[in-house]
């Protein structure tokens, strides 16, 4: 029984030299991560079914040094016609919102570069003129890199701008007429962020 107790006391002694060497590391121990965020209004200026269109939304995000993810959300803010169905009167609707992805290149310099991507889910539709309600909805993804020139205002505070490529899947042409080449485009993009840069 004596044995037991001092092979048993041995193997603990062991066991926690052994654990006192190695150092406990987790993800966040590195004091050179800064972790912070940011949260504003965006805009992008494209073509929908061969019209101009204005999206307007905004987004948050969590910034890790230069990285940055969260979510977004964007509306389409003007009237466009349904000439496909040959109906001006009715109007389409478009809104997608979804995950925020981007990365900051020399954010500490007064100007720099942003590149991100906005990955989504939506709606594509039709109103008619009397209507409030889409009497066509047809569910939509979307992929959205976009490439901007963004300038420190303030510690506080950036504009950017840029272009983007607006890629929509998923569009049932069945539904009203509309195809995914119909929606997607290149456009202009415009941010204004406000956080803890």
């Amino acid at each position: 029984m004596k044995k037991v107790l001092y092979l048993a006391l041995i193997l603990a002694t062991c066991l926690t030299a052994f654990s006192q060497e190695k150092e406990f590391k987790t993800v966040f121990d590195n004091r050179d991560v800064r972790i912070s965020g940011m949260g504003g209004p965006f805009m992008q200026f494209t073509s929908v079914a061969g019209e101009f269109g204005h999206m307007m939304g905004g987004g948050g995000a969590v910034l890790l040094n230069n990285f940055f993810f969260g979510g977004y959300g964007l509306g389409l803010t003007n009237a466009i016609p349904d000439y496909v169905n040959q109906n001006p009167s009715d109007r389409l609707t478009l809104g997608h919102g979804g995950f925020w992805l981007g990365y900051t290149l020399f954010g500490d310099r007064s100007i720099h570069f942003n590149f991100s991507s906005l990955i989504g889910w939506g709606e594509f539709g039709v109103i008619q003129d009397y209507g409030t309600y889409p009497f066509v909805r047809d569910k939509i993804f979307v992929l959205s890199p976009t490439v901007e020139v963004e300038l420190n205002l303030t510690r506080y505070f950036r504009i950017g701008a840029g272009a983007s490529y607006n890629l929509y899947t998923m569009v049932d042409e069945n539904m009203h007429g509309y195809t995914n080449g119909d929606l997607s485009a290149p456009g202009g993009f415009l941010s204004f962020k406000f956080g803890w840069f």
